[in-house]
């Protein structure tokens, strides 16, 4: 009994051995593949040791090789699972390190001075990480200026906007006022038209009027013309007749 105890307990670490091996081989293939500048070919290592040998080795080269295909937010997923299974601080802060630079590339600035404030905390002399959370720190103060610029921008717009339309309003509102005003005037007019039928009469009696006096100057100023010319034909001086 004792002697199966022992072969099962050797088995067991002979294959914790391989599944081992398999991993570290698999870490180095994506190395190679890495500095080679073939990151795609790298991710497919790297994952391939991650699901026989899931750590922070594993993760953190996995979250390398998808930053530098630009996949920022899988490098930030990554970095986020190496740093769960980190196990020192140098490892941790190498880690928030990367997972600042994935995050500030994604334009993810308090995201990144997040992290970066992290790995210091881990590694308080890196002078690297310190200058780059001063870019993120200016990079997130210019981000929150531009947000305010738009957001005055259009507010300015939405407020444009409003007083176009009660500027508009208003203007129909006047319209519409005025056609009543008018529409108002004609009622009254015809309803004093219906009341006082004798004062319409008056109106149409001088409109008449006034259009025979016209006619009657027309008249008189051709007849002042007629003497005029008949004047004029007998304006010569009379000679007296000759006595015989």
């Amino acid at each position: 009994m004792r002697y199966s105890i022992v072969f099962t307990m050797i088995f067991a670490m002979f294959s914790i051995s391989i599944v081992a091996q398999d991993a570290h081989k698999s870490l180095r293939k994506g190395d190679a593949l890495y500095d080679a500048n073939q990151y795609n070919e790298a991710e497919t290592a790297y994952r391939k040791a991650g699901e026989i040998k899931p750590n922070a080795q594993s993760f953190f080269n996995l979250g390398n090789s998808l930053y530098q295909q630009k996949r920022f937010d899988e490098a930030v997923e990554k970095y986020e699972s190496a740093a769960s299974k980190a196990t020192t601080d140098q490892e941790r802060s190498d880690i928030y390190y990367n997972l600042g630079n994935a995050y500030y590339e994604s334009k993810k600035y308090q995201e990144s001075i997040d992290a970066y404030k992290k790995s210091l905390k881990m590694n308080p002399s890196d002078m690297q990480t310190k200058e780059n959370l001063a870019m993120a720190l200016r990079q997130l103060m210019r981000q929150q200026q531009q947000q305010q610029n738009q957001q005055n921008d259009k507010q300015q717009n939405q407020n444009k906007d409003q007083q176009d339309q009660n500027q508009q309003q208003q203007q129909q509102q006047n319209q519409q006022d005025k056609d009543q005003n008018k529409n108002n005037q004609q009622q009254q007019n015809q309803q004093d038209q219906e009341n006082d039928p004798q004062g319409q009469q008056q109106q149409d009696a001088q409109k008449l009027t006034k259009d025979e006096a016209k006619q009657l100057l027309e008249i008189m100023d051709a007849e002042e013309r007629k003497v005029q010319q008949k004047m004029r034909r007998t304006s010569g001086k009379a000679q007296p007749k000759k006595d015989w």
